[in-house]
């Protein structure tokens, strides 16, 4: 390879400015565009669940499923029942509430009481 290899060659035509404009335009549209990316959101903290373990007798194991299973039009976990017995516990009298407690800290275990239905 020597230095005549270097010269424009006669049938090498420069091409025009506007097809150098778009070739160039070209080239720049395809470059990856680098701008600052957006700050992303602070997003509220979920809930927290706490796993907790507890004993229960067979009989109120049952009772908790039987009445996950009572709602047809949405679906409830047993977690939910638990949830919905807190809830309606909340909504009790403190002197309602303590003899409702004190019972059922004496009480026998749970019969299955809900076969009628």
């Amino acid at each position: 390879m020597g230095l005549k290899d270097l010269i424009r060659k006669p049938e090498q035509v420069s091409p025009s400015s506007e097809a150098n404009d778009e070739a160039a335009l070209a080239f720049i549209s395809a470059a990856p565009v680098s701008a600052t990316p957006e700050p992303k959101r602070k997003r509220k903290k979920a809930s927290t669940f706490v796993r907790t373990t507890f004993s229960l007798s067979k009989d109120v194991n049952r009772q908790i499923d039987k009445i996950s299973l009572l709602p047809r039009t949405f679906r409830i976990s047993r977690s939910d029942v638990i949830r919905a017995g807190i809830m309606a516990l909340q909504e009790l009298d403190k002197a309602d509430l303590i003899a409702l407690l004190e019972n059922a800290s004496n009480a026998e275990p749970i019969t299955d009481s809900m076969e009628d239905e």
